[in-house]
């Protein structure tokens, strides 16, 4: 069995992290029914879009459209759903429970292979590859990101090694081939999901092109390499970006690009001391947590040897060093967002950080940067003559920090003691504890570093490196550890209050001051729903909804909205036009029906042409406007219309996820309206012939229908996926080519 291992290392180290993966998870790994990994996001967010996904997928289709979200939802084209990542074909077999933990069970082994052999592959150190891959692999910004539910973003981030790897390797290699296979990860990557992580694994992997071109002598070749791979990567994952790319021309995110918005969660200059102590303002599950909000957002600690190795990286520099050193400042001085200067000139500068948020998450460069360096610097002081020269700058190092953090103890317990003479706090007890692990985790490493450097024997170098390893894991999984849990399931129970109350109904509800984090629970018991939860939203379908906060607004009448649905009874909307009438409650929701309901789909016979969308919005809020008549649209229709009151009939006969049969009746020509999201991708056809249609109201969609009886049916049937699909296919052309040419 021993030599089993020693002739298949990469097996045996792909065994050690899913062992140390599994025991990280084990309390998740196997929920029982009715819980799952915990994080508001895993419930919110990954529970129904997996739940969504897994059952088209068992069905036989795509899940191209959400009928129930958002009065309608191009739910594929959300990169963050990953249909189409292969890492998550498997989970697809299994139970929703398991599949959220078994998917951040594989991406820990991920993060920790890739960060191994990319500083084995740079560096050269076996053991500084080692402590890197555990420390980036359970590092405190992954536990955090756990804690929180953000599946997607881990499963981005930990493709940032791997595609470093692919670089250096494909350049070392100089094969064109080797270039292709190279820009897998980068495919990756982008398939995982996470469009905000891609920026900083994107400014990542440029600086190390800078690096690359710094320290090689061909630097065409490394310009013609990351060329390739930037086009194998994008081909592989055309089948998401094109969808995307789509959306992103209509999203809301892209109306309304304000600073304040994408420098919300900033990374204030007083949380750098929890990269020391990374308890210092508390945590979520037990202490409690007492600083601004967004614990997830502001959590990155690797431990404290990584932050003794930049001090002998620093004692010992190389090219490498200063590519990573570049790396941390540049990560530090993004993460600061409003508080800092660089954030705001990035934001000038380069229309992508236009659109994302949380500059608190450029923070992860630092946490690659400094389990990176730890390595470098292993390998630098394993290659030196080992001196009482270097024992004593370790030593002098160790006991410094030592040193200054005993002064930070005691001078918090006087702080603390000064301000509050007669009383104890638990947080002054729990900061103190902080000193007091770092002081020992210190002190400790720093003594088994001596003795790892000083010893010759390569069975006790072994026993040295072991100690080092379960310091740092003890060191991270103290803080990580209790991150890690389960939590239940179950919808809101206000939904299934709510669906008890209005029972089967064609119209949509609409959400009245309900959290977003329960905004997606409508659709898992059924009910459509004006409103919902996502990261990406149809900017003109938001802005229509929001145009009038009152849940009496003629836009909700526009949109389907039948059913009003509070936790709190409502003030002053059971009176004046249009009121809302108490349907039902209990002790956890409020019913209200809507005053004017108008229904999903129906004809018009009048239309009013404003090309404005602000203008034409604020027709739909005027008084004599009538949308049961009159339709707003942003050109003249195809067909001439007779106007006055309408007398046709429009009868939903089938529907579904992307698909609406009606059957229209009318004596003269019309216009069918169906209150459903306007988006690309949608066909009309009226009897069989395919036709045009119109935006109507800014957000919904209309078409013309002729006198008589007919059969109209909507379709979604986007180009954009088959273009992405070729476009795939051809990458996955290329990468198999390029594996059967063999370049290694």
């Amino acid at each position: 069995m021993t030599n089993f291992f020693r002739n298949k290392p990469t097996l045996s180290l792909t065994l050690v992290f899913t062992l140390l993966a599994a025991l990280f998870l084990h309390r998740v790994l196997f929920p029982a029914a009715g819980m799952a990994l915990a994080g508001l996001d895993a419930r919110s967010l990954f529970m129904p879009w997996w739940e969504f996904a897994r059952t088209a997928v068992l069905s036989g289709h795509l899940p191209l459209w959400d009928a129930y979200s958002f009065s309608g939802y191009p739910f594929l084209s959300n990169p963050q759903v990953a249909l189409f990542y292969p890492l998550n074909w498997p989970l697809l077999l299994l139970p929703v429970r398991f599949a959220l933990s078994w998917h951040v069970l594989i991406h820990l082994v991920v993060a920790g292979l890739g960060m191994f052999y990319l500083v084995r592959h740079l560096s050269g150190s076996q053991a500084g590859a080692w402590l890197a891959a555990l420390a980036f692999a359970f590092s405190g910004f992954i536990a955090a990101r756990i804690w929180a539910g953000h599946i997607g973003l881990i499963a981005t981030d930990v493709w940032l090694p791997w595609l470093l790897l692919g670089t250096a390797w494909s350049v070392q290699r100089k094969s064109v081939w080797a270039a292709v296979i190279g820009g897998v990860p980068l495919g990756l990557a982008i398939l995982a999901g996470h469009t905000t992580s891609l920026l900083y694994i994107g400014l990542a992997w440029g600086l190390f092109a800078v690096y690359l071109l710094w320290s090689s002598p061909n630097r065409w070749l490394v310009v013609r390499q990351m060329a390739i791979m930037t086009g194998a990567g994008f081909l592989l994952a055309g089948v998401q970006l094109v969808p995307l790319a789509e959306f992103s021309t209509v999203s809301s995110r892209a109306a309304e690009p304000t600073f304040d918005f994408a420098t919300a969660y900033s990374l204030p200059p007083s949380h750098i001391i929890t990269w020391l102590l990374p308890e210092f303002f508390g945590e979520p599950t037990r202490a409690g947590y007492w600083s601004v909000p967004a614990f997830d957002e502001l959590t990155y600690y690797v431990g404290l040897l990584p932050l003794l190795g930049l001090a002998l990286a620093l004692r010992q520099p190389s090219r490498l060093t200063w590519f990573y050193l570049v790396l941390l400042v540049l990560g530090f001085l993004l993460a600061l967002g409003s508080y800092g200067f660089l954030y705001g000139i990035f934001f000038d500068l380069l229309p992508p950080f236009r659109l994302a948020r949380a500059p608190g998450r450029a923070a992860f460069l630092l946490v690659f940067a400094l389990p990176a360096l730890l390595g470098e610097a292993v390998a630098q002081w394993e290659r030196i003559e080992w001196a009482e020269k270097q024992a004593g700058f370790l030593r002098w190092l160790v006991g410094g920090t030592a040193a200054a953090i005993l002064t930070s103890l005691a001078a918090t317990g006087a702080v603390f003691a000064a301000q509050h003479p007669t009383d104890t706090s638990g947080r002054l007890w729990h900061q103190l504890g902080g000193w007091g692990i770092a002081f020992l985790v210190v002190v400790v490493s720093g003594w088994l570093l001596v003795r790892y450097f000083a010893e010759v024997d390569a069975a006790r170098k072994r026993w040295w490196l072991g100690g080092l390893t379960l310091l740092l894991v003890a060191d991270l999984w103290i803080f990580g550890f209790k991150l890690v849990g389960v939590g239940g399931t179950a919808v809101d129970p206000l939904w299934t209050d709510a669906k008890q109350i209005i029972g089967e109904a064609e119209l949509r509800v609409l959400p009245w001051g309900i959290s977003i984090f329960e905004q997606n629970g409508a659709a898992q018991v059924g009910l459509g729903s004006v409103f919902g939860y996502n990261a990406l939203e149809v900017g003109a379908n938001i802005a229509f909804a929001a145009s009038v906060p009152d849940p009496r607004s003629t836009a909700y009448d526009i949109l389907g909205a039948g059913y009003v649905v509070s936790t709190t009874p409502l003030q002053g909307v059971e009176e004046g036009e249009r009121p809302l009438t108490l349907l039902g409650n209990t002790d956890r929701v409020w019913v209200y029906q809507r005053g004017r309901t108008l229904p999903l789909a129906r004809l018009v016979t009048q239309t009013e042409i404003i090309p404005d969308a602000a203008q034409a919005t604020a027709r739909v809020h005027q008084p004599d406007f009538d949308p049961v008549t009159t339709a707003i649209l942003e050109q003249e229709p195809d067909c001439a219309l007779p106007g006055g009151v309408v007398e046709g009939t429009a009868v939903i006969t089938e529907k579904s996820n992307g698909f609406w049969q009606i059957q229209t009746s009318s004596p003269t020509p019309a216009l069918l309206v169906l209150s459903e999201t306007a988006y690309p991708g949608w066909r009309v056809f009226v009897d069989g012939v395919e036709q045009e249609w119109d935006v109507a109201y800014t957000a919904v969609r209309a078409t013309c229908i002729p006198a008589g009886e007919h059969t109209v049916e909507w379709r979604y049937q986007p180009r954009s996926y088959a273009i992405g699909g070729l476009l795939s296919l051809l990458g996955l052309v290329l990468v198999g080519t390029a594996v059967w040419r063999k370049p290694w």
